[in-house]
């Protein structure tokens, strides 16, 4: 069973609106960054000659002066995400996955099941027509299987 978002909660810092981020069955993350990548990785068997290559982070545009938060204009292609909340499942199993008001619009990231704090960051895939994509977004529901 899925732990409801109020109890979820104890395992997650950072959310920035309880009423909006919580709900029957998660908690609902935020964009705090997004990156590209921007040199080739390099794997081998060993790891002697291993290189993740290079990672560039982008800024997000104002859409006038007053505006609080940017936005990332994202063309088609592949991106690195972060997320404003700090995760660490001390009990159970956690599970991220993209919001349907994320895959509506063609664009996604894979699932992450994780116990304690995710070790990777959800590499976000956004469809050829692009993805306007503003700060502290909702994109992702870490969902806890008690």
């Amino acid at each position: 069973m899925f732990l409801s978002g109020k109890k979820s909660k104890k395992y997650v810092e950072g959310i920035i609106h309880d009423e909006t981020q919580l709900s029957d069955n998660g908690v609902d993350l935020t964009v705090n960054g997004v990156a590209r990548s921007t040199s080739p990785t390099n794997l081998d068997f060993g790891g002697g000659e291993e290189d993740r290559g290079k990672i560039e982070k982008l800024a997000p545009a104002k859409k006038s002066e007053d505006d609080k938060y940017g936005w990332w204009n994202l063309e088609g292609g592949i991106y690195i995400i972060d997320f404003n909340e700090e995760i660490n499942v001390t009990e159970g199993l956690g599970i991220i996955v993209p919001l349907e008001r994320l895959t509506e619009g063609g664009s996604f990231h894979a699932g992450i099941v994780f116990t304690g704090k995710p070790e990777k960051r959800p590499v976000l895939y956004v469809n050829p027509s692009g993805l306007n994509l503003k700060e502290n977004a909702r994109i992702s529901r870490l969902s806890i299987w008690s």
